[in-house]
């Protein structure tokens, strides 16, 4: 460790620096990506979703469908290099209908016959009184349901996944074959863990200097 801080001696300034950036990096933030009631409708189509780059954080989706004149909403979202899709949350749901339906699968476009199961990576029911395959029936407004959507027992015959999604695109449909129904979905995206110790080494570097510094100083005052 003291040969690793002997490099960094004297630069004081760059290591507070580095310690403030890595601060910053692990704290995300919020973000309305869109909103339909302001923003317009969303693709109905699989071969070309809407497309959204998601940032660090919170990013977040309002909706409405019917069953009858807009059953589909059409997404892809690209999660950047260095980044992973962590959590699905169902902020909101507002319909007569007990639950809708969502399900994603990897690339730009949807492949394959959206009302199958096997092309979707994974998928869920969502809503008051949603039923995921060998799940209980739940009320999942608040939950993150990406775990629901990678449990083949929760959505059978997908394909499966462990969370989180790495980076990469996902086109995700969003569907509602009944009533009138308004939705929130927050799409928590966090930054890859650093492989590398580098960054902490700097930190606690920074952190031995200034209190090396302080030392320093109390004892020229003593």
């Amino acid at each position: 460790m003291l040969k690793e801080c002997s490099r960094w001696s004297g630069k004081s300034t760059f290591l507070v620096f580095a310690a403030i950036l890595q601060i910053n990096l692990t704290h995300p933030y919020a973000a309305v990506f869109w909103d339909e009631s302001l923003n317009g409708d969303l693709s109905n189509s699989r071969s070309s979703p809407s497309p959204f780059t998601l940032e660090n954080g919170v990013n977040s989706l309002s909706g409405s469908l019917d069953g009858t004149t807009d059953p589909q909403d059409w997404i892809t979202l690209t999660v950047p290099v260095g980044f992973q899709l962590s959590s699905l949350t169902l902020v909101s749901y507002t319909s007569t209908d007990a639950q809708g339906f969502t399900g994603v699968q990897s690339g730009s476009v949807f492949v394959g016959n959206p009302q199958t199961a096997s092309p979707y990576l994974g998928y869920a029911h969502f809503g008051k009184g949603a039923q995921n395959g060998s799940l209980p029936t739940a009320n999942l407004i608040g939950v993150d349901i990406l775990p629901i959507m990678g449990n083949t027992s929760a959505a059978p015959g997908s394909q499966g996944f462990t969370p989180p999604l790495a980076a990469g695109d996902y086109a995700f449909l969003i569907q509602q074959t009944g009533a009138s129904t308004s939705y929130q979905f927050d799409y928590g995206v966090t930054s890859v863990p650093e492989p590398s110790s580098q960054a902490a080494i700097a930190i606690l570097c920074a952190a031995a200097y200034l209190l090396k510094r302080r030392l320093s100083r109390n004892s020229q005052h003593t």
